[in-house]
């Protein structure tokens, strides 16, 4: 069969699977990414994060600064007076009364001394902090996570690819050995043999286009929406070693910057800022308060009948010393003290975590330039053993049987050389997320080395 033909109904094939039009543009990472942005759920939740840790900075200030409210009430009052000794000549006997009862008043206080809040200050400070380092991590993610579905995509796209290639190939064996076994220079077996490779790979191409299916649906909840046809990954990309080539300064790197784990040095300061305030809370506190209030007396309740004003101004020092507070204070000072260790605990584990990653990251990339270097000599080398298996099949060296293992052998190789690449790329990402440096720019690089034909 014409090569151009045959690539010809494989892009058709492929691009059948995915449900898009071919006229459509492309999609690239970039693309892809920016969707994301806009529309993924997870990564807008994490930038109304950002927005609310921002605000715990003020409200810690403002314990310091002055504290001023307005007040009122209005009663309406029922009683009786019966005095003890009624004194006939002073008028004084038993009655009812009734009447209104108003109050309005301002007060004002300021904190003198309040050890606690300048440390609720700094620990809003180190929250405020970890809220930004979150959120970058959450760009981190989103990078990472985008990335993983688009090469999730791509690979699924070549092994549909690929599986209706071999189909393809492995119907030709079968026709042609149909046709041997006509003519009497085969035997039946090979064309049950090859019915059997043929049936085999129809039936994986068939999971290979649900796992296409599942994929696409996988990339279409991170941007919202139904992906055009993706860029493919040039056949030409060739891998790059780390720089720096030692895997120790990547460690240092990601020990000094990598995001989840300032993050958590971040949350074990702020629960040692959590043992401070709480002792702080054992401790005298003194304000400035004040005060001016008018209160009306209406009707029966007034002493002239009328409405009787009174108007009270204040302002002086209120001193706390907490003597007993039921044991509260102390209990809250073991549990900060607690969560102070468990916070250290999960420093280490998380410090451990990022080195077994930054160690993983290097090693899927060094190893990964090694593995695709190897593999695209493999596939020369299948190349043209199937080349050589064929035409010693034609004068008759070779079987049916040979022929289609080497197209079997063949048809592998190209997709782990791609499986290859794809994993490459995402250790190159993760190496970067690892070292605290993963941006926007590195999925430009990948993007460099994406091409819109399939």
């Amino acid at each position: 069969m014409n090569l151009t033909i045959r690539k010809t109904r494989l892009v058709l094939a492929t691009v059948a699977a995915l449900g898009v039009s071919t006229l459509a543009q492309a999609d690239n990472l970039l693309s892809i990414y920016r969707e994301a942005q806009r529309n993924d759920a997870t990564f807008a939740a994490a930038r109304y994060g950002l927005e609310a840790g921002r605000e715990k900075i003020t409200q810690a200030r403002s314990q310091l600064l002055p504290q001023v409210g307005l007040g009122g009430k209005l009663n309406r009052i029922y009683g009786d007076y019966d005095p003890g000794n009624p004194d006939p000549t002073l008028g004084v006997k038993k009655f009812d009364y009734s009447g209104s009862s108003g109050n309005l008043n301002v007060q004002a206080s300021q904190a003198l001394y309040r050890p606690q809040y300048s440390v609720a200050v700094d620990q809003a400070g180190a929250s405020v902090s970890l809220s930004e380092l979150e959120y970058r991590g959450a760009e981190q993610q989103l990078i990472l996570r985008v990335a993983q579905a688009y090469m999730d995509v791509l690979e699924a796209r070549d092994k549909v690819t690929l599986s209706a290639a071999q189909k393809e190939a492995f119907a030709e064996q079968l026709a042609q050995a149909k046709k041997r076994f006509q003519v009497g220079v085969a035997t039946i077996t090979d064309t049950y043999e090859a019915q059997s490779r043929y049936d085999q790979t129809a039936a994986l191409e068939i999971v290979a286009r649900n796992d296409l299916l599942v994929k696409t649906n996988a990339l279409s909840q991170l941007i919202g929406k139904q992906p055009g046809w993706l860029s493919s990954l040039d056949q030409k990309m060739k891998p790059q070693l780390p720089v720096p080539a030692s895997v120790d300064a990547w460690l240092q790197k990601a020990a000094k910057d990598n995001v989840r784990l300032q993050s958590q040095l971040l949350l074990e300061q702020i629960a040692k800022y959590e043992v401070q305030r709480n002792k702080d809370g054992h401790k005298p506190t003194l304000d400035l308060v004040g005060s001016y209030g008018n209160t009306w007396d209406i009707a029966g309740i007034a002493k002239n009948g009328g409405t009787d004003q009174t108007r009270i101004g204040a302002i002086g020092v209120q001193l706390n010393v907490p003597l007993y507070t039921g044991g509260g204070l102390s209990s809250k000072d073991r549990e900060a003290a607690a969560n102070f260790e468990k916070s250290k605990m999960q420093t280490e584990a998380t410090r451990r975590e990022v080195e077994q990653n930054t160690k993983s990251a290097y090693l899927g990339m060094t190893n990964g330039a090694a593995t695709i270097a190897a593999l695209e000599q493999a596939l020369i080398s299948t190349q043209s053993q199937l080349d050589a298996t064929k035409t010693g099949q034609q004068v008759g060296v070779r079987t049916n049987v040979d022929v289609l293992n080497a197209q079997q052998q063949y048809y592998e190789a190209r997709f782990n050389l791609q499986k290859a690449r794809y994993v490459y790329l995402m250790a190159s990402l993760n190496l970067a997320a690892a070292s605290g440096d993963l941006t926007e720019a590195h999925l430009e690089g990948i993007n460099k080395q994406l091409v819109e034909k399939p």
